[in-house]
């Protein structure tokens, strides 16, 4: 019974709201909120390409590595491979460069650096490089070190193996010749590990690190020749 009274009550009150000329609230509406305003819109825009940016300064800066135009790559040099040989004008205006007369040919193992006076990591790199191959020397190591510059002119070059202390023998690729169509690189820096027979033990791509250096300096002076 008292039930009934309450509802009864209830539709009372709601006859009175109707009559007196009044309307009901309005129902909240589904549809999707206006699209931004001009500034908010630029705004917008504008978050989004710093965004953009700073993902793309991320994975270059991440890669480690620089690269440039050349000629369609081949596949990779991959490790177990024969070292594909290669002779290359001499960056400084000596002898050619030429890998097999340098290493195999003698029974050598070879450190084959790819670089670029242009290329951060290579210029970070470089000096521990030219440090290594002194000291190796030196202590009459048989390994030998090879560099091999990529796209650029020798006029180029020069001054950055003087200021890095690089003195043994760098070849001038400037055409991408060997680095892209026979080592299949398309970056720089790049390192092979060749041990005296001529086959690529090693390969590290990126600036190499004193570690990985001296580790493999360890394995190539034991190689058989």
């Amino acid at each position: 019974m008292t039930e009934t009274s309450h509802a009864t009550d209830g539709a009372s009150a709601a006859d009175g709201a109707s009559g007196d000329g009044t309307e009901p609230p309005p129902t909240p509406s589904s549809a999707p909120p206006p699209p931004p305003s001009g500034p908010r819109k630029l705004r917008s825009l504008i978050i989004g390409s710093v965004i953009a940016l700073a993902l793309a300064a991320f994975l270059f800066i991440g890669l480690g590595t620089s690269s440039g135009p050349g000629p369609a790559s081949a596949p990779v040099v991959a490790t177990g491979d024969q070292a594909p040989t290669f002779t290359l004008a001499s960056v400084t205006g000596s002898s050619p460069v030429n890998l097999d007369a340098l290493g195999r040919d003698h029974h050598h193992p070879v450190v084959l650096n790819f670089f670029a006076s242009w290329c951060p990591p290579c210029q970070k790199e470089s000096p521990l490089l030219a440090r290594t191959a002194h000291a190796e020397q030196a202590r009459g190591s048989t390994v030998r070190f090879i560099g091999v510059d990529v796209g650029e002119e020798p006029a180029q070059a020069i001054p950055f193996l003087r200021q890095t202390g690089i003195s043994y023998p760098v070849g001038s690729d400037v055409d991408y010749k060997v680095t892209s169509a026979v080592y299949g690189l398309n970056a720089q820096p790049n390192t092979f590990f060749i041990d005296a027979t001529g086959h690529v033990v090693g390969h590290v791509i990126g600036a190499v690190s004193p570690t990985q250096l001296d580790q493999w300096l360890h394995r190539l002076a034991g190689s058989p020749g």
